[in-house]
C-alpha cells in the first residue's frame, strides 16, 4: 500500500485555492444573476404605494471657511445615502455566504436627483460615480465625500461674540417626492470625526425634516442645522484690550501737570495712536452692512481721544489767562487809562472764574471724571449688548 505525503502549508495552499475559486465563482455567479439582470434606468417603484424607503447622514469632517462678506460657510463632509431596493435581493446560503458586494453606481439605479439646494457651487446634485454597498435585503448605501460652500446668513453686528445658525438643505429636485419616503428617525448628523476650527467652536447640531407645499405637490428636505460661535479671545487680545488700554491712558493725560507743558503732546500722541490703530484693524474686522457693536465702540474711543484734545486746549487756555491775570494784579508801576482797558478783560474774567470758584484745576478734574465715566459706560454698554 502506497501512502502520499504532502506537507501542512501544501494542504493549507490548496484549501484557500480551493476556497477562493469556489468564492469568487459565487461572486462572480451572483452578479450575473442579480446586477447583469438589473435595469439601472427604472425606478424600484411604480406606485405610491411602492414608495421606497430612504435616508441620509452627514459626517462633518471640518468647518474650513467662513465668509462674512460673501455671507457663506464652507465644510467638509462624508454624505452617506442609503435606500431598499427589492429587486437586488439574494439568499447568502446559495452564494457561499455572501451577504453584500460592492460596485459603482453605474450599475444600479441611484437618487441622483437628491440635491443641496443651499449649495452656491455647480455640483448641487448626488450624481458622481461613487461606490455603492448592496445587502442581500436590498439596502443600498452611497457613500461620497463632499466639499460644500453653502448660504448662510452671517449677522456680525455682536462681533467678536457672534453666533450663527447655519445649515445644510438636502431634498428631491424632481416631482417624485411622493416615491421616496425620507425617514428621519434614521437619519444622522454626526461629528465623530469632526476636527475643531481654531476660530468657530461647534456649539450643537440638529436634524429636522422640513414640508414645502406647492403646486399641489409636498416637498420634503432635511435640514442638517449646526450652531456656531466665534471663538473671541484672539481678537480680545489683539484688538479690544490694546483699545482699552490707549482709553485709560487717555484718562491720565489729565493727571499730567500743567508745568511740565507736556499735557497737549501726550494728548496728541495717543489720539494719532487711535487713528493709526483704528486703521490698521479696520482691515481684519469683517465687511459687512450690518455695522458691529465693536466698530461703534472703537469709534467712540477715536472720539473721546479727539475731545480730549480739546478739553486739554481749554484746560490750558484757562490756565494761562489766571497766569495772566495773577502777574497783571502784581504789577506796582501805575497804569494810564489804555492800559487799564486793556487788562479790563482778563481781570473781569479772572474775577468771574473766581466767584464761579472755577480754576483750570478743577476744570480739568471735571473733564477728567467725565471722561471717565464716558469710557466706563460705553464699555460696559459694549460688552452687555454683545453678550444679550
Amino acid at each position: 500500500m502506497i501512502t502520499l505525503y504532502f506537507p501542512k502549508n501544501v494542504v493549507l495552499f490548496l484549501i484557500f485555492l480551493f476556497w477562493n475559486i469556489c468564492y469568487a465563482t459565487d461572486r462572480a455567479q451572483l452578479f450575473k444573476d442579480v446586477i447583469d439582470k438589473y435595469d439601472v434606468r427604472v425606478a424600484p417603484f411604480n406606485t405610491k404605494a411602492d414608495a421606497a424607503a430612504f435616508t441620509l447622514t452627514v459626517s462633518l469632517m471640518s468647518l474650513r471657511q467662513v465668509s462674512e462678506k460673501d455671507q457663506t460657510v464652507a465644510l467638509s463632509f462624508w454624505l452617506y445615502m442609503g435606500w431598499i431596493d427589492h429587486r437586488l435581493t439574494w439568499n447568502p446560503s446559495s452564494y457561499s455566504g455572501i451577504d453584500s458586494i460592492v460596485t459603482s453606481s453605474k450599475y444600479v439605479w441611484s437618487p441622483s436627483s437628491i440635491c443641496l439646494y443651499n449649495e452656491i457651487n455647480e455640483d448641487k446634485c448626488l450624481t458622481a460615480d461613487k461606490l455603492v454597498t448592496i445587502t442581500s435585503f436590498g439596502w443600498m448605501t452611497y457613500v461620497t465625500s463632499r466639499e460644500s460652500v453653502t448660504q448662510c446668513a452671517i449677522d456680525i453686528t455682536k462681533y467678536p461674540f457672534d453666533s450663527h445658525m447655519c445649515s445644510l438643505y438636502f431634498g428631491n429636485l424632481v416631482e417624485t417626492i411622493d416615491f421616496l419616503t425620507i425617514m428621519e428617525d434614521q437619519s444622522g448628523f454626526f461629528l465623530q470625526y469632526y476636527t475643531e476650527s481654531e476660530e468657530w467652536e461647534m456649539v450643537e447640531t440638529s436634524l429636522k425634516k422640513q414640508l414645502f407645499v406647492g403646486n399641489n405637490l409636498t416637498y420634503t428636505q432635511l435640514h442638517f442645522n449646526m450652531k456656531i460661535k466665534r471663538r473671541p479671545m484672539y481678537v480680545i487680545l489683539s484688538v479690544l484690550l490694546p483699545v482699552i488700554i490707549l482709553s485709560v491712558l487717555n484718562i491720565f493725560c489729565f493727571v499730567i501737570p500743567i508745568e511740565s507743558g507736556e499735557k497737549m503732546g501726550t494728548s496728541m500722541a495717543i489720539f494719532l495712536t487711535f487713528a493709526v490703530f483704528l486703521t490698521i484693524i479696520n482691515d481684519s474686522l469683517p465687511k459687512s452692512d450690518n455695522t458691529p457693536y465693536f466698530s461703534i465702540f472703537l469709534v467712540t474711543q477715536l472720539i473721546i481721544s479727539g475731545v480730549t484734545v480739546v478739553l486739554q486746549s481749554i484746560v490750558l487756555h484757562i490756565h494761562f489767562r489766571e497766569a495772566k491775570g495773577e502777574e497783571d494784579e502784581n504789577k506796582v508801576h501805575p497804569l494810564d487809562a489804555s492800559e487799564k482797558d486793556t487788562t479790563s478783560g482778563s481781570r473781569l474774567s479772572c474775577v468771574k472764574l473766581k466767584c464761579l470758584k472755577i480754576n483750570s484745576k478743577t476744570l480739568e478734574k471735571l473733564f477728567m471724571i467725565c471722561v471717565v465715566v464716558i469710557d466706563f459706560v460705553s464699555l460696559v454698554y459694549f460688552l452687555a449688548i454683545v453678550k444679550s
